[in-house]
């Protein structure tokens, strides 16, 4: 008895599709439409000219066209081989002109997250062709792209525990890990310097905290989904094959920007938000992170800090628990940004001179490729995240100490340089006194 189940009937239907959709290309290119249409005497020649042949070639497809939502969402089809029949089915339509290239390609950018090779390669081909006529268009469509690989994973693969932004290839004959748009990004991104740093732009952007949706409950965590999809970018960001300083030292110079601004404006917040409860300085115009406070030494010394800190526990007036939640949340965008800062300084040797020193104006001439050092250091792209506001109290705890260390870091770090700037010019308006 033949196999009626929804998933072979699918596979079918796609492969009927597209078989249909070359013998039309085959007709039309062959001649045969505008031989048979010669062949009819009552055809005026203005018929002829705009009549069957553009008309039978775009029906079926038209038809494909209307349903194009579907075919998008069966390429996160958990049967490989539907999979592959969409995008296949995809890649005849784009290369016909009948299918909108700006919602199709963050479509096959999540499908560079697909383990099975056939159909990872397959959607790169047809991002290679898109990318060719329309460079502009895939880095535009790369953070949408970063989203829908995102949630490609979650759909495809429900088992994982963690989603991950890497995948094993097979390169000379062994197995390694490369960044699922490593591939995009060699091909169509990385050899023009205006393409690269619009990437790096348009993803950076995505942490600001003010993305982060409005919505929360404990029912539908939106904070959690959003931090659950930075993690995911901030992984992705810390694994391009970059090829040349100035695209790290980019991306390390606008995190630094950022913190700057955002960080202190956060650490305000925080202090404003814990003063009530007696966790925070009175005096407004006191440094708010100079040294650890309650909350952070509670962190170092316990494992469950909340237990310790007798004020989270009094009921009258209760600790805000969802507000805390929600200005920890917005932490964790910075403290991706600032873990990814440390790591990128990490693996590709570079001091902190060098990258405050770093003019993203200035134009790089001659730049050497860029090395990463020996170090087998792994980004850590995970935040404590859990669904249930109540239960997770320790864990915004840790986040809120990590935040508060990171920044203090930040700044002590930036602190140090300027002492030696300043140590470098005394020197030199000796050395001008002297002479």
């Amino acid at each position: 008895m033949a196999d009626t189940s929804p998933e072979p009937v699918q596979r079918e239907s796609l492969r009927c599709w597209r078989d249909i959709l070359l013998a039309e290309e085959s007709r039309v290119e062959s001649g045969e439409a505008k031989a048979r249409m010669d062949s009819k005497k009552n055809i005026t020649v203005s018929k002829k000219i705009s009549g069957d042949q553009d008309a039978d070639a775009t029906l079926f497809g038209g038809i494909l066209t209307n349903h194009a939502s579907r075919l998008f969402e069966m390429t996160k089809h958990r049967d490989k081989e539907i999979r592959f029949a969409a995008v296949d089915l995809l890649g005849h339509l784009l290369r016909q002109g009948q299918l909108n290239p700006n919602e199709a390609t963050p479509h096959l950018l999540a499908l560079q997250g697909d383990i099975e090779e056939s159909i990872r390669g397959k959607a790169l081909k047809f991002l290679m062709l898109e990318g060719e006529k329309r460079p502009d268009m895939l880095r535009q469509r790369l953070s949408a792209g970063v989203k829908q690989a995102y949630l490609f994973q979650v759909v495809v693969f429900p088992e994982l525990v963690d989603v991950s932004a890497l995948i094993s290839v097979r390169k000379d004959g062994i197995l390694q890990k490369e960044c699922v748009f490593a591939s995009v990004y060699k091909e169509s991104i990385a050899k023009i310097k205006k393409q690269r740093r619009g990437l790096f732009r348009n993803l950076l952007t995505l942490f600001d905290p003010q993305n982060l949706k409005n919505g929360h409950s404990k029912q539908n965590d939106s904070y959690t989904n959003d931090l659950m999809l930075l993690s995911f970018t901030s992984q992705i960001l810390a694994y391009l094959p970059y090829s040349v300083p100035s695209d790290v030292l980019y991306i390390i110079y606008y995190i630094s920007s950022n913190i700057a601004l955002q960080g202190a404006d956060l650490l305000d917040k925080f202090a404003a938000f814990l003063r009530p409860y007696g966790l925070a300085s009175d005096d407004e115009l006191d440094d708010v992170n100079s040294e650890e406070d309650e909350l952070e030494i509670a962190v170092r010394n316990h494992t469950e800090p909340s237990k310790n800190i007798a004020v989270l526990s009094k009921q009258n007036p209760p600790f805000n628990k969802s507000g805390f939640a929600k200005l920890c949340s917005e932490a964790g965008c910075l403290i991706l940004l600032l873990r990814l800062k440390g790591f990128l300084r990490e693996i590709y040797n570079l001091s902190e001179s060098r990258c405050s020193g770093f003019n993203p104006d200035a134009k790089e001439v001659g730049e050497k490729p860029i090395l990463k050092s020996s170090t087998s250091s792994v980004f850590d792209s995970k935040l404590l995240i859990h669904s249930d506001v109540d239960d997770r109290l320790d864990a915004m705890i840790t986040m809120y100490a990590e935040f508060r260390r990171l920044t203090r870091k930040e700044i002590s770090d930036s602190s140090y340089l300027d002492d030696d700037d300043e140590s470098d010019a005394e020197i030199v308006i000796q050395e001008e006194e002297e002479a």
